[in-house]
């Protein structure tokens, strides 16, 4: 039987609050008690198809930060300048491009949290990670939003219009070197990367393959914002390619990459570990691609049989998985209902490991147990000291013994968050450590603590002072390891 067949709640496996929970965190950023309770009111099939069907659902309203022009346009313009005038005016464009960089990261956290289409912004995430470019390279801001939204409008698409898109956008051009890449002087990194990284994995494909794919790709560049062939230095030669010859070119190339069954299978395991846990089994990956090959690599339909099955609802996925600091992060400043400067929330993500628009290497994060080590642990403890009640310090032991830490994020400049912990929890809960401690371990973890973990909540809960006793369990909870997965 096919590890994709489809998942029936049972007597001994129930559709409630955890399963639902489960799927929305996987497919989101962390999951509210209403839309819990709307999904186990929904069933399985008709909450995957909200959550898959996103285009149904009207976009969030927030449009994305106005860039400013190209410096290469500011140097143009002020041409005629003196020296020291062009300066002052070259170097503000710059100082203007690296703040509409943060910017562009700022939007797009604010959109993770409030989206109303979670699956569009964590399938954007994925191929932020998948098909990789950092602003480490790319340092122009108009070309890494131009980026980050076509991968957000394509991310349920067809991977043949995405590789083919990806592979005429002006920032992975640039950071690949494809914008240098000419026919008496062939760049091979795009080649190889669109193969070892991209599509293929290594292994499937040979050095006369990598030179033959780089000369199909020649005089593929840009201009500003916009992809351009130049014929004048394409390659018309013949290429043999995969097994296959002819006057090919990039198109060609991604086609033939796409007729191959290797390309199901490593985007299989890419979308497994991902979703579902960090090593899928050969029986998982063969099903998936299969899923894949069968849907022509139309990823709507394949996230749709990937959110019902099995697999998905097996036990080695049930919060299985490390969040990533992105999903940490977005996920704590959602369920707690905080209002920050979303730079903030940037900040603690880079702190943690993972800085949006910033991946380490052209092969993205490798995310899974890389995630934490002893200091990014207690930087996580840090942060929701920080979210909880603006003090960035190491988790208490009891409400006598908080202590700041010597590792903390620089998150006080950007002042206090505020929270709905008391509008959450009710002032009634300050009387009644039990119940407070039951409510908020309902809210954060949506799973059962073993018996001596609630002890030791409830006996922290009760010799806290009644004023602190909501944030005190709030940031005890979120420093457990129960709350470190998902």
């Amino acid at each position: 039987m096919s590890t994709l067949a489809p998942f029936q709640p049972s007597e001994s496996n129930p559709w409630d609050k955890s399963l639902a929970a489960h799927l929305l965190n996987r497919a989101g950023f962390g999951a509210l008690p209403e839309e819990v309770d709307q999904a186990v009111g929904w069933g399985l099939d008709r909450t995957v198809d909200h959550l898959v069907d996103f285009d149904k659902i009207p976009d969030t309203d927030l449009p994305p930060p106005e860039m400013p022009p190209f410096v290469d346009q500011v140097r143009k313009q002020t041409a005629g300048l003196s020296k020291e005038e062009q300066k002052k005016a070259v170097d503000k464009a710059n100082r203007d491009n690296n703040e509409a960089i943060d910017k562009i990261r700022s939007w797009w956290v604010r959109r993770m949290i409030q989206t109303k289409r979670p699956l569009q912004e964590k399938m954007t995430l994925f191929w932020h990670g998948h098909l990789t470019t950092s602003a480490e390279d790319v340092r122009q801001a108009r070309l890494l939003l131009k980026q980050n939204q076509f991968l957000r409008d394509n991310c349920l698409g067809n991977f043949c219009d995405l590789l083919l898109g990806i592979s005429r956008d002006p920032a992975m051009l640039q950071y690949l070197n494809n914008n240098t890449n000419r026919k008496k002087h062939p760049n091979e990194n795009y080649a190889r990367e669109l193969m070892e990284l991209f599509s293929m994995g290594i292994g499937n494909y040979t050095e006369d393959d990598v030179k033959a794919a780089a000369r199909a790709f020649t005089g593929w560049t840009y201009h500003e914002e916009t992809f351009v062939f130049n014929d004048h230095e394409h390659d018309h030669g013949n290429k043999t390619y995969l097994g296959h010859s002819g006057d090919f070119d990039g198109s060609d190339v991604i086609e033939m990459i796409l007729q191959q069954a290797c390309t199901a299978r490593f985007m299989a395991k890419k979308l497994l570990r991902f979703f579902v846990c960090d090593e899928p089994s050969e029986q998982e990956i063969d099903d998936l691609a299969l899923v894949i090959r069968s849907n022509n690599y139309e990823f709507k339909p394949v996230l749709r049989a990937l959110f019902r099955s099995q697999a998905f609802f097996s036990a080695r996925a049930f919060r299985s998985q490390i969040k990533s600091p992105v999903q940490l992060v977005v996920g704590a400043a959602r369920t707690l209902g905080v209002t920050v400067d979303e730079h903030a929330l940037v900040m603690a993500m880079r702190g943690l490991g993972q800085d949006l628009l910033y991946p380490p290497t052209v092969k993205g994060w490798d995310g899974g147990e890389t995630w934490i080590n002893t200091q990014t642990l207690l930087l996580r403890y840090n942060f929701a000291g920080y979210l909880v009640d603006g003090e960035p310090s190491a988790p208490p032991v009891s409400a006598a013994a908080r202590k700041p830490s010597p590792h903390h994020f620089p998150l006080d400049r950007f002042g206090v968050p505020k929270t709905q912990l008391e509008q959450i929890c009710g002032r009634e809960f300050d009387l009644n450590p039990a119940g407070l401690v039951d409510a908020l371990a309902g809210r954060l973890l949506y799973a059962s603590l073993d018996p001596q973990g609630h002890q030791w909540l409830l006996e922290q809960a009760q010799a806290t002072p009644t004023l602190d006793r909501v944030s005190i369990v709030a940031h005890l909870i979120m420093s457990m390891p129960d709350y470190q997965i998902c």
